[in-house]
């Protein structure tokens, strides 16, 4: 199975998320690879939009801004080709610790714009960055991930 993270990532904390989530695919024995969308923000272009037709399963990863979903994100999801049953788990990171403050907002942004293309969504959670077992909530997030 060819699995794949598209990512999006400013500071290094989704990022960050994202290679704990490819360790734990890949000590599973499967082959992962991990891909970075890359955004002109002042002119909201995106530079760099990674294929997703090489894999079988996807995970997409982004962090919160402004209480929502981080705009090159969007246009990422917004320009995706259709991706019939693809299974596909996704993850956001914020820096607060109450998902009211934009995590479920964008989950749920996400989600309408994967079930356009047909996907099936697997899982979906948030990190809360300041959250003070923040290590440990990684950790059982990355689980629920892959199941």
């Amino acid at each position: 199975m060819k699995i794949g993270i598209i990512v999006y990532s400013e500071t290094g904390n989704t990022k960050g998320v994202a290679k704990i989530l490819k360790q734990k695919i890949e000590a599973y024995g499967h082959k992962v690879r991990m891909e970075y969308i890359r955004a002109d923000t002042k002119r909201r272009h995106l530079e760099i939009a990674p294929s997703t037709d090489p894999y079988d399963r996807l995970f997409f990863a982004a962090p919160v801004h402004a209480f929502t979903l981080a705009h090159p994100m969007k246009l990422y999801l917004r320009d995706l080709p259709d991706l019939p049953e693809v299974p596909v788990g996704i993850f956001v990171t914020q820096q607060f610790r109450h998902k009211i403050f934009g995590g479920a907002q964008a989950l749920r942004k996400m989600k309408r714009m994967l079930k356009k293309r047909d996907a099936i969504i697997t899982a979906s959670e948030i990190v809360h960055w300041k959250h003070p077992a923040r290590n440990r909530q990684i950790d059982e997030v990355t689980d629920k991930l892959l199941k």
